[in-house]
């Protein structure tokens, strides 16, 4: 992701801050390029508690917590990155991405505000009422509403699917690209492993690589044939082995 950063921003990104949610690969992380420091969190119990992780608690705690040099601070999601040179030009002052489908729910995949309006900035805000809420908010989502309370202008990136829509999504006019759930493949949670196909995210990994976000129609049924051995074993699987059986 950075290296893409570094390649498309021209020198307007000049520093980039990682909080390594994974907390083990922080030597890794710092030679990266861009990267000026990296951070990681004490667990936050209660967010943790929600779903299984504390991603909004982290985004507090980084973009309270650094001193930033720059005038604008711009979040991206690990799976998130531009594509094309122009990307920072097509930004406002305030450009935050919309959740896929919906017309006020921020997403931090893509989320630029000046650095003197981040304190108005909550990534937590009703999190946690997801332990007992249907449809209460994820990471982020009241970020919109949060800077347009300040009085400064907005814009609400809306999204165009990528992959055909069966995979990602385009902000900026094609400029930007967010993949989604693409950290959970290495990731250690068995849940969120069981949000995706592995033998799929390793296409569309190749796929992004080669800097092509569409599908042939041998990629369509190649990804059919996956999705229905998937369900297929993981039903089989959880009726041998009961709940304590991993998706793959």
């Amino acid at each position: 992701m950075l290296r893409q950063v570094e390649k498309h921003s021209g020198g307007q990104v000049r520093e980039a801050v990682i909080v390594d949610q994974s907390r083990t690969s922080q030597d890794a992380l710092a030679k990266l390029p861009l990267v000026t420091k990296v951070l990681t969190f004490s667990p936050d119990a209660a967010q943790l508690a929600v779903e299984g992780h504390d991603h909004p608690a982290a985004l507090d705690r980084a973009v309270q917590g650094t001193d930033f040099t720059t005038s604008h601070v711009i979040v991206l999601d690990s799976d998130a990155f531009p594509v094309s040179d122009d990307w920072i030009e097509r930004l406002d002052d305030i450009s935050l991405a919309l959740v896929p489908g919906s017309k006020s729910n921020t997403h931090p995949c893509l989320m630029v505000f000046p650095v003197r309006l981040k304190s108005s900035v909550n990534f937590s805000q009703d999190y946690l009422e997801r332990a007992h809420r249907k449809g209460a908010p994820d990471t982020g989502r009241r970020v919109g509403t949060q800077l347009k309370a300040t009085g400064e202008a907005v814009t609400l990136l809306s999204h165009t699917p990528a992959f055909n829509g069966y995979r990602g999504s385009f902000y900026l006019d094609g400029a930007f690209y967010h993949h989604g759930h693409g950290s959970f493949m290495a990731g250690d949670h068995d849940q969120y492993k069981g949000f995706v196909s592995q033998a799929s995210e390793k296409l569309y990994r190749k796929r992004v690589l080669q800097h092509r976000f569409s599908l042939t129609p041998l990629d369509i049924a190649g990804l059919f044939v996956r999705y229905v051995w998937r369900r297929f074993a993981n039903r089989l699987r959880f009726a041998l082995r009961g709940p304590v059986s991993k998706p793959e």
